[in-house]
Parts: structure tokens; sequence; C-alpha cells
């Protein structure tokens, strides 16, 4: 796995946005959650170049299951740290973890 050399705990992210945005502008940013590297924000010129690269800029992505995550999050009124738990181990399912 390879890990920006710059990472942000997600609190931290989070409180920090603008300055982790700044950064993205220049370099890949890492986010890690519960001290595990989790997310990478990055310029949108570097992510058109990756998807170019990769052959997908006209790919479109599959997210037809967070519509349906997102009514059922709406149904239930909100999500709970079991419902994030969920979110992450549909993630891990998907795409590995």
């Amino acid at each position: 796995m390879i890990v920006p050399e710059i990472t942000f705990p997600a609190t931290e992210a989070k409180n920090r946005f603008g300055e982790l945005l700044e950064v993205a502008h220049r370099e890949p940013v890492g986010i890690s959650k519960q001290g595990r590297p989790f997310a990478v924000i990055l310029s949108i010129e570097e992510y058109t170049s990756i998807r170019e690269k990769l052959g997908e800029l006209n790919k479109p992505l599959d997210l037809s299951w967070l519509e349906d995550w997102r009514i059922s999050m709406a149904k239930k009124g909100g999500s709970s740290a079991s419902d994030e738990a969920d979110y992450y181990q549909h993630l891990d399912d998907k795409y590995g973890g």
C-alpha cells in the first residue's frame, strides 16, 4: 500500500479542511481513521490524470448501492455507530480492506 507523505487523522482533517485542500492542490494528502490509511484527497488535475491513464475518464462509476444506503439512513432518522460499521464493512467487502 502506498501512503501519501502528508497524512491527516480524520478528525484533524475535518477541523483543518481549508488547509488540507490547499495542500491537496499541490500533492496528494492521506486521511487516516483509527490509525489506518483510509482515503486520499488530491487535486482535480491529478484525479483527471489518473483516470485518463487508466482509461476510465468516460467510464461511469457504479454507485447504485449509495442511493439504497441513503434511503435506509433517512428511514432510520440518521446513522449510528453500527450503521457506520456496516458501511465500512460494505466498503471492505466491495473494495477489499
